[in-house]
């Protein structure tokens, strides 16, 4: 037994049935001494045959909560099932290690969505994996026999690190416009980008149940597979709040592990910070693009103290070393915190809808400044509008976006190379190059 499991060790393994956990799909075979009732239910589990269960699984896996030793596996299913996941170094998939629906003292087990976590991974490194799902019947009573595992194909991802390729894009506002969003996914496939952040606004306004979340993020049409071999980090944005089954986002879009946090951070379980080669790449929640006091909210948001504490987050962040001492820092989040026009909603009245969020641009962009950032990555205004950095405000912002009759959707690609961070956003409508800008690496201390 391992004496000198770290609290992060325990944690992880506690809430997402990591390798402690692994589990196989078949029982053995127990019956010994059993009483007559017992025999005679365990003779009826034995007996039963389960066909392989056909159309069991619904598209491809999608990734995750990208992070330097762990990956978030989701898929959608079609019957009450078991989930697994088995990855390895090697696309023979040698020696794979297996991991199950997360989930203690049950594995998540479920009719529509499996959720797996692979832990115990090496940052910068590529891997190889196939998601599967067993049908789970009962031949008797409460006995729970599982069918035979149906495998999606093999696919692989890097894991993020500061060994992995400085390389990520960022899209936003794809609103289920999904023959637009289909532009995006086979635009970032192609120019073969390791990592995107899904910036937010993902619905067309609202989110009415479950199954409509299924189908917005995890299945969304013409876009099969776009998760499979690109992890998806996800920022919320104010639609992303929207509706009455809003508070269930996270059955169908995961969040970060608990031993990612710490106790300050408990509620902030979306934030990210993690390296992308030379690139530290941080991720914020802007929330609702009205004030709490909004009657739209019907008064139950708490998005101002929600922006506090990511504050308090930002700040602890920088104090990590291999995010302070990254030569490019991207931030991105949903709603802008730079607005040229002096007239524009801040997000804090009643009329309308927030252009802006002042309230996060005061709270988190003097920490922004602070430790030399240089670029925000926003959306929200489904525009492409770039904001050069001031002396008073040394970091840029780049407005992505799209889903309008005079604008255009596109992919903000980032790619360390040639001593410079090159931004290229990408026009996916018209497949040309809409601009692109060049940051030089950090300088000086924080």
């Amino acid at each position: 037994m391992n004496t000198h499991m770290t609290r992060r060790d325990f944690l992880r393994d506690t809430f997402c049935g990591g390798a402690a956990f692994a589990a196989t799909a078949v029982l053995p075979n127990v019956a010994k001494a059993m009483k007559p009732a017992e025999q005679a239910a365990h003779d009826a589990y034995r007996a039963m045959q389960i066909p392989r269960p056909e159309g069991l699984l619904e598209g491809e896996p999608m990734l995750q909560c990208p992070a330097p030793d762990s990956m978030g596996v989701v898929l959608a299913v079609t019957a009450f099932s078991n989930g697994f996941v088995e990855v390895a170094d090697n696309p023979r998939m040698a020696n794979t290690r297996r991991f199950m629906a997360e989930g203690l003292p049950l594995a998540g087990t479920d009719d529509r969505v499996l959720r797996m976590r692979i832990t115990g991974l090496e940052p910068g490194k590529r891997y190889w994996y196939r998601a599967g799902a067993a049908k789970l019947v009962h031949p008797t009573g409460y006995w729970t026999k599982p069918s035979e595992i149906v495998w999606s194909p093999i696919h692989s991802f890097t894991t993020p690190g500061e060994s992995a390729p400085a390389h990520f894009g960022m899209m936003s506002d794809t609103h289920a416009d999904y023959a637009q969003m289909a532009r995006i996914t086979r635009k970032y496939r192609e120019l073969g980008i390791p990592l995107v952040v899904w910036n937010g606004d993902v619905p067309s306004s609202l989110v009415q149940t479950r199954e409509h979340i299924v189908r917005t993020y995890l299945v969304p049409p013409e876009n099969e597979g776009f998760g499979a071999d690109t992890p998806i980090a996800f920022c919320r944005g104010n639609h992303d709040f929207r509706g009455e089954a809003a508070g269930r986002l996270g059955e169908v879009m995961m969040t970060r592990l608990p031993s990612e946090r710490t106790i300050e951070d408990v509620a902030l379980d979306r934030n990210f910070a993690f390296r992308m080669g030379e690139v530290a790449l941080i991720g914020l929640g802007t929330g609702e693009d009205k004030p709490d006091w909004h009657p739209a909210n019907g008064g139950f948001t708490r998005f101002t103290p929600y922006r506090k504490a990511q504050k308090a987050w930002l700040e602890r962040q920088f104090a990590r070393p291999e995010i302070a001492g990254a030569p490019y820092v991207v931030v991105c989040l949903h709603i802008p915190i730079v607005e040229p026009w002096p007239g524009a909603n801040p997000g804090t009245v009643l009329e309308d809808y927030a252009v802006w969020q002042k309230e996060c641009a005061e709270l988190w962009g003097p920490v922004l400044s602070a430790n030399r950032v240089q670029l925000v990555l926003a959306g929200h205004l489904h525009r492409y509008r770039f904001d050069a950095a001031t002396p008073e405000r040394p970091w840029a912002q780049i407005v992505g976006g799209g889903r309008g009759a005079s604008t255009f959707q596109t992919l903000v690609e980032c790619k360390a190379e040639d001593g410079r961070l090159r931004v290229t956003v990408h026009n996916t409508d018209a497949g040309t190059i809409a601009a692109e800008h060049f940051f030089p690496p950090r300088q000086g201390k924080a």
